[in-house]
Order: C-alpha cells, then sequence, then structure tokens
C-alpha cells in the first residue's frame, strides 16, 4: 500500500488535470504534459510498494486513504468525484501497463462524462473500462461516511466529552436540504421558500446553546461537492449562536438565520465554472460574481413570505460599513445590525474554511484580518462576534500544553484561555481560573488529526512534538494558499476598497 501522502498526491494531481481539461479541452498541449508527470508519480507510487497495481479509493463521495477522509484532495477535487460518482466507480486503479495514452483518454472521458452529467447517453463504468488498457475503475463499495471516527477508536472519547452527534446530525441535514432546494430552485429560476428556512432555523435555536458546538462539528466535515451549501449552514449556525449570545429574543434569533441560510442564494446563478475555478477570476468573471447579492434580492422579492432580515442579508452582506462594496447603494437601503452580524460570520465563516483554492486560516488569523480593514466592519458586531466566539470557537479541538487534547466547552471573558473538556477523561477546565495559570492552549487541531493523535499512542510533550509537525504542515499550506491564491486587503496596505470585498478582491470566499 503506498503512502497517505502519495495518495493524496496523486488524487489532487490528477483532479487539477481534469480541472485543467473542463477549462481548456482535453485536447491541449498542457493537458498532455501534465499527463505526462502524473503518470511519473504512479510509477513513482509503484517504485514506493512493489505491487502491480496503485489503488486510489473513493468511499461516500470522498477521497480515502485507509477509511480516513482526505479533505483537501477531497474538496480540491469535485469535479473528478462527479466523474467517479455519476459512473457508481469506487475509485481508481491503475496497473503497471500504464501509459500517457491512458491517462489522457481517462481525463477526456472525465470530461465528457461531467459535461454531459446524468444525461441518457453518457458513458458507462464498463464502457471506460473496456477503452483503457491500464486503468481499471472498480465498482463503488459507498458504505463509508464519518464511521471511521464515530464508531471507531474516538468513539468513547466523544461521548466522554459530551457529544450528541446523533441529535444534531438529523438538524443539519435539514439545513443542509433547505439550503441545497433553495440553491436549486434558484439556478432553475424559481422563488424560494422561506418559511422551511424558518422552520429550520427554529430546530436549531432549539439546539443553539447546548448543541452548537455539535451542530459546527457535523457542518465543518468536508463534503466534496456542497462548499456553498455548507458555507451557509456554517454562517447560519454563526449567526444563531452569536445572536443567542448577544442576547436577541428567540423569535429574532429564529430569522437571523433563516436570513443567513439564504443570503448566498443568487450563487445558484452563478455558473460553476466561476464558483469553483481554482486560480484568480478576470474582469469579466469578477462582475458576474459581483452579481450574486442583486441576484439573491430578486430572488427573494419574487418568493412568498420573504422578510426584511432575508432581504438585507442577500443585498448587503458585500455592503461595507464605511459605505463602500457592493452592489451600489441604493438610497433606500440602509445597513442593520442584523446584516452587519450576518456579513461578519459570513466573511469569518470563508476565511476559517478549507476551499477549493485555499487552506484555512486560523480563527487568530481571520480576527487579524477582520480588524486591520478598518471601515469594513460594524465595529460594535465586530467586538460583539468576538466575545462570543473567542480565538478558540466552541466545540473545536485543541492540544493543552500538558500534551493533553480537549474540546472547546465555551468561551470566557479572557479570549485565549476558554472552558474545555479534556479527551478522553472528560474533565472540565477552565484556563481563565487561578487554578489553571500554568495550562494553555499550545493550538486548535482538526478533526482527523485530533483522532491520529488519539490514537497514536504518545503522551505528554511526545504528543506535543508529534502535533507541532502537524502544525508545522497546516503553516506551510495555509502560507502557500496565501500566495499562491489570495491577496487580502490587510496584506496589502490601505488602499480604496472600491466594488472590492470587504477583505479582499475575491468574492466567491463568501
Amino acid at each position: 500500500m503506498i503512502s497517505q501522502s502519495s495518495c493524496e498526491s496523486l488524487w489532487l494531481e490528477f483532479a487539477a488535470i481534469v480541472d485543467k481539461a473542463l477549462e481548456t479541452g482535453p485536447d491541449t498541449e498542457s493537458v498532455s504534459r501534465d499527463a505526462g508527470a502524473f503518470l511519473g508519480q504512479v510509477q513513482r507510487a509503484f517504485a514506493e510498494h512493489g505491487s502491480q497495481t496503485v489503488s486510489l479509493e473513493m468511499r461516500a463521495s470522498l477521497f480515502v486513504y485507509d477509511g480516513v477522509p482526505l479533505s483537501s484532495a477531497s474538496i480540491r477535487g469535485r469535479f473528478t468525484i462527479a466523474f467517479l460518482r455519476i459512473l457508481r466507480a469506487g475509485g481508481i486503479e491503475f496497473s503497471r501497463g500504464l501509459t500517457v495514452e491512458d491517462v489522457k483518454q481517462l481525463v477526456k472521458m472525465a470530461v465528457q462524462v461531467v459535461r454531459r452529467g446524468m444525461s441518457r447517453d453518457r458513458l458507462r463504468r464498463d464502457e471506460v473500462n473496456a477503452a483503457l488498457g491500464g486503468i481499471h475503475l472498480p465498482e463503488s463499495m459507498d458504505a463509508v461516511t464519518w464511521d471511521w471516527i464515530d464508531a471507531g477508536p474516538a468513539g468513547n472519547a466523544y461521548a466522554s466529552a459530551g457529544f450528541e452527534l446523533d441529535k444534531a446530525d438529523p438538524i443539519r441535514r435539514d439545513t443542509a436540504e433547505a439550503v441545497e432546494s433553495a440553491m436549486e430552485s434558484a439556478g432553475n429560476g424559481h422563488a424560494v421558500k422561506l418559511e422551511v428556512a424558518r422552520t429550520v432555523s427554529e430546530q436549531v435555536v432549539q439546539n443553539t446553546k447546548k448543541g452548537f458546538a455539535d451542530l459546527m462539528h457535523l457542518a465543518e466535515r468536508p463534503e466534496f461537492d456542497v462548499f456553498t451549501v455548507q458555507h451557509s449552514l456554517r454562517v447560519s449556525y454563526l449567526t444563531s449562536y452569536v445572536a443567542s449570545m448577544m442576547g436577541a429574543p428567540r423569535e429574532v434569533v429564529v430569522e437571523l438565520g433563516a436570513a443567513a441560510m439564504f443570503h448566498d442564494v443568487g450563487k445558484g446563478r452563478i455558473p460553476e465554472s466561476i464558483l469553483y475555478k481554482r486560480g484568480r477570476l478576470d474582469d469579466d468573471e469578477r462582475a458576474i460574481m459581483q452579481s450574486h447579492p442583486q441576484l439573491g434580492a430578486d430572488i427573494l422579492i419574487n418568493s412568498a413570505d420573504v422578510s426584511v432580515a432575508a432581504l438585507g442579508a442577500a443585498w448587503g452582506h458585500h455592503h461595507r460599513y464605511d459605505g463602500k462594496g457592493y452592489p451600489a447603494r441604493r438610497p433606500w437601503f440602509e445597513t442593520t445590525k442584523a446584516t452587519s452580524l450576518i456579513q461578519i460570520c459570513d466573511v469569518f465563516e470563508a476565511l476559517t474554511a478549507r476551499r477549493p483554492y485555499k487552506a484555512p486560516y486560523s480563527p487568530g488569523r481571520a480576527y487579524s484580518i477582520l480588524y486591520s480593514d478598518q471601515g469594513a466592519f460594524d465595529p460594535g458586531v465586530l467586538a460583539a462576534f468576538t466575545r462570543a466566539m473567542g480565538l478558540y470557537p466552541p466545540g473545536r479541538f485543541v492540544l493543552l500544553s500538558d500534551g493533553r487534547m480537549a474540546r472547546v466547552a465555551k468561551v470566557t471573558d479572557v479570549l485565549d484561555r476558554p472552558v474545555v473538556r479534556t479527551l478522553p477523561d472528560g474533565a472540565l477546565l477552565d484556563l481563565s481560573g487561578q487554578e489553571h495559570t500554568s495550562l494553555h492552549v499550545v493550538r486548535l487541531l482538526d478533526e482527523p488529526e485530533f483522532v491520529e493523535l488519539l490514537t497514536s499512542g504518545s503522551e505528554g510533550s511526545d504528543l506535543v512534538g508529534l502535533a507541532g509537525e502537524h502544525a508545522a504542515a497546516a503553516e506551510r499550506a495555509e502560507v502557500d494558499a496565501r500566495d499562491e491564491e489570495l491577496v487580502f486587503l490587510a496584506m496589502e496596505g490601505p488602499k480604496d476598497a472600491g466594488d472590492d470585498c470587504s477583505h479582499g478582491d475575491d468574492c466567491r470566499m463568501c
């Protein structure tokens, strides 16, 4: 079996070739050149483990390695996963007879399948297999989701930390279905059902204070083809939670959660080639992208039971506090505290999320961007958001300075010293208290890393050292994403924001 890094590298490289072929055509010289480079990678993988085949596995619409989801590759490889999913394939198996022509032909077939979608004349898996000598697409065994965690070695630790994922999951699914349905309706030119969003938002609010961490936990698990949907889920959950912590009445929180759920509904009418483009948008593409608030308002105003909050969120979530941003201001529009909260939740989520074109930023880095862009956000609402979320948001996994791992239970008045529940023993520690002055959070952990460290057998300082290796890799990924893909106002220094996003020039992020 090849190594996890080799497996993810192969998925990333192949997905990049498919993306390029969809954009430029499969018969270009650059696609041929990349196919040759990919063949070289496969050959090195053969040398690495010495067997007659190299298998790349896909389960539950995620690339996996030994049952563990490969988050970065899965999100970046959405079109490759769509290709395999349409063919009901469980991955790609390469044999030692593989040629560059086989790779090019597979890429060409992937483009054909993705472009035709589920049409009657699409290719079938057996036809693809018959046409390729050194490649085989195995039948899908699509039974794996995140059970490798929930029913695996981390299950008992989760239970001791008070996880109630079984209660949160139906709400997460209902939220996802509401957003996905709205996006589909918008894409087909139809109105959306705001009452559905309110019903789901009511469920969220019922679970906000006790179940927010579990909802966010599930919403942060990557799904390759729904990052726009997941973004709206997380923005809605953040909005509901922060509004609750600010003391807003229940009915107001419900309305804000529903508004946040549909704030990006206009993206249902934006071409996927723009939404998922890995590089920078050109001027024409950016103009199309920046039409989504107007499109969203048009969709909502023609929908039943539209609210002022929903219209304000859709129309105004790219307006800046200083009056700049887009769409162009109208005399009748006034940015409210509600719209400002949704805007801040929108940008914070976008910065801290993993996307096809960027690595996730830490909350600390996100705050530095939010606060350094003076004039972008309502300062009072931003301060309230910061107090509610802290430097280590509720529900996130953290590594402590004594080598223990924990889950953040709640934020305290000291933003970098939350109340945590250690795992696997379940002890509750208030890091802001006098008895824990010598203990602090080293850094955040994502879920796969947490499970890896939990089952590594290391203890104390060994665990801190092992986590340090992960931290260095995460920091490199963050810097690479920043340098390659995104230029934020905070990094470039002050400039006229004009029609730019409140935090940069690529509003696909939010």
